[in-house]
């Protein structure tokens, strides 16, 4: 495999197989040529050589790479940042892990959260006129399966069941529970799917919202925080993946050529935000983990191409960064799926911008620090208005 698609390879060798524990590339000149696999007891070599050329042939050799695009740049750099913020994170229990993929956040860092999503969500609703609201949890399976969620990206998917309705099955279930080896096993015997998901993020709330009406206007956005769910197997890494996080999200509905250009403008109050908080990072034209589909490379391909994805990627301790905002544009996708229109009946578009607030919050402290002293005077002053005197 040519060595330039080494990183998409890296981005999906764990969802070859649950068996593969970690994994090392072996490159000869400009090639990858072997993947060295450590797994756990009774795994079938042959097997996983399988997958994983499975892997490479649909999803990786397809993906035509590019140099990264960057479109903004910040004026700061990144040159203060501390290498053991995270660890005083854990020492002080700020942040606490609660088991694979799922972190506990308490303190300074969740004052800081919660103070750097007044900022977002002032942005929306004061400067574009958003509308609040507050989801359920739970999405129907059947509004991610309309959205193209499940075909796009089943490797994220994280479902919610129940155990079977029926007096007999909770019996069945109550006689065999303290000798049960492994409970998650023993509950697959007893489950179904309950009709939900966990929601990937909070976008598909607001289009089964809007679904089968008429916008009023030519333009709606609407904004809301909420928990978001993906399965981030082996790559998960503190806060940095999560597979439980918190994301704002802000929705523009309405005609392509506003929405567009809603989007650009939330880009630039970005911006000005990310300067005001002297935060180093940059935006660069981005594409979606697109998984497992046969229409994969094409899907990446030209959201790259007509530029309908930006992340935001801040840089932050151990030389790494993390894609802490999105701004995305999709077409009449979504306004065709669920039925949306505007008031002279054509297709609505849509465009929505995320924010993962675990990774913006430890970006900011990455390159911050601890000593809030030394933060900006905007965001000292909010958190001083959050903590009771």
């Amino acid at each position: 495999m040519p060595a330039s698609k080494r990183a998409e390879l890296e981005q999906r060798i764990f969802y070859a197989s649950s068996a593969i524990e970690d994994y090392r590339l072996v490159e000869e000149a400009d090639k990858v040529v072997a993947v060295e696999v450590v797994t756990g007891p009774g795994a079938d070599p042959a097997d996983l050589a399988r997958k994983v050329d499975l892997l490479i042939a649909n999803d990786v050799l397809p993906q035509r790479t590019r140099p990264a695009v960057v479109v903004w740049q910040s004026p700061h750099t990144a040159g203060q940042i501390e290498d053991d913020v995270w660890a005083r994170l854990e020492q002080t229990s700020a942040v606490v892990e609660m088991g694979e993929g799922l972190y506990a956040t308490g303190g300074l860092f969740t004052d800081l959260l919660s103070v750097l999503d007044d900022m977002l969500c002032e942005i929306a609703v004061d400067t574009f006129g958003a509308v609040p609201y507050r989801y359920p949890t739970l999405i129907s399976t059947d509004v991610l399966r309309r959205g193209g969620y499940l075909d796009a990206f089943p490797q994220f998917l994280m479902t919610a069941s129940r155990l079977h309705s029926d007096v007999e099955s909770y019996g069945a279930f109550l006689s065999g529970l303290d000798a049960a080896a492994d409970t998650s096993t023993y509950l697959d015997q007893f489950g179904e799917h309950l009709g939900h998901c966990l929601p990937p993020s909070m976008c598909f709330h607001t289009y089964r919202q809007l679904e089968h009406r008429q916008l009023p206007e030519d333009a709606a956005v609407f904004t809301a925080r909420g928990k978001s769910f993906r399965f981030e197997s082996r790559y998960r890494r503190g806060v940095e993946r999560l597979w439980d996080f918190t994301i704002r999200e802000i929705v523009f509905v309405g005609d392509g050529d506003r929405i567009a250009e809603q989007r650009k403008d939330f880009m630039r109050e970005t911006w000005r935000l990310v300067d005001e908080l002297g935060l180093a990072g940059q935006a660069e034209v981005a594409h979606d983990p697109f998984f497992g589909n046969e229409a994969t490379s094409q899907r990446a391909l030209a959201q790259r191409m007509m530029e309908l994805k930006y992340e935001l990627r801040l840089p932050v301790e151990g030389g790494r960064s993390v894609a802490a905002g999105s701004f995305n544009l999709h077409g009449d996708k979504f306004g065709s799926a669920f039925h949306i229109t505007l008031p002279d009946g054509s297709t609505a578009q849509t465009a929505c911008v995320g924010f993962g607030l675990e990774r913006l919050t430890y970006a900011f402290l990455s390159q911050r620090g601890l000593d809030v002293d030394r933060w900006p005077a905007s965001v000292r002053q909010r958190l001083q208005s959050r903590i009771p005197a």
